[in-house]
């Protein structure tokens, strides 16, 4: 009887490899890192005295700063293809307003899509309108702008798309203290819809 007592109580020993804890240990590191990093860039671009709104976000749970970078992605794409839809389906493309006031942002918009449609191929760009520009427009960023809003007047479809863009794209970047500060307001509520979310789904798995 003693001996059938004895196999009985012993326990099973769990033995986990020092490697496999590392590893997970380094990945979560990893990750935290990444999304400190992440967040830092984007508060980096408040004004001062709008930082105090995101610094919450540092020691906040996990699932809130994952749900403000989820709110982040979404108040940048949804106003960008909103603006450009109302530039591209109407008559009210206001590129007087924006170059007064946003150049900047309107330079930096064309350029970057007219890389980015030229590298892909869309809308009827291509590597050989890199000839389109000579190298006076390139080196006068000013010159480039008014070289691609003179082409939209003169009715090229795809320099009608490539403004529109660029518009969009201004727009919605001169929006971007707006933008975040909107999202950290919504980023409780929006967490606890992630978290609901993932517990369903792990219910139903």
């Amino acid at each position: 009887m003693s001996r059938v007592h004895v196999f009985f109580n012993r326990r099973p020993t769990i033995r986990i490899r020092p490697s496999a804890v590392h590893l997970h240990s380094v990945r979560a590191q990893s990750t935290e890192a990444s999304r400190t990093s992440r967040l830092d860039r984007l508060t980096s671009k408040l004004p001062k005295r709008l930082q105090k709104y995101t610094n919450g976000l540092r020691d906040a749970p996990v699932s809130h700063v994952v749900s403000f970078m989820i709110l982040h992605e979404i108040t940048a794409i949804v106003p960008l293809f909103g603006l450009f839809s109302l530039f591209h389906y109407t008559n009210y493309v206001p590129i007087s307003y924006v170059t007064d006031h946003f150049g900047e942002s309107l330079q930096g918009g064309i350029e970057r899509y007219e890389r980015y449609f030229k590298r892909k191929g869309l809308f009827g760009f291509g590597q050989e309108d890199n000839s389109d520009t000579s190298a006076s427009d390139m080196t006068n960023q000013n010159a480039h702008v008014e070289n691609a809003v003179q082409r939209w007047h003169n009715g090229e479809q795809k320099y009608k798309i490539l403004v529109e863009v660029a518009l969009a794209y201004a727009i919605t970047k001169v929006l971007l203290p707006i933008r975040i500060i909107g999202s950290v307001w919504a980023t409780p509520w929006f967490a606890k819809i992630l978290v609901r979310a993932k517990s369903t789904l792990t219910r139903n798995a």
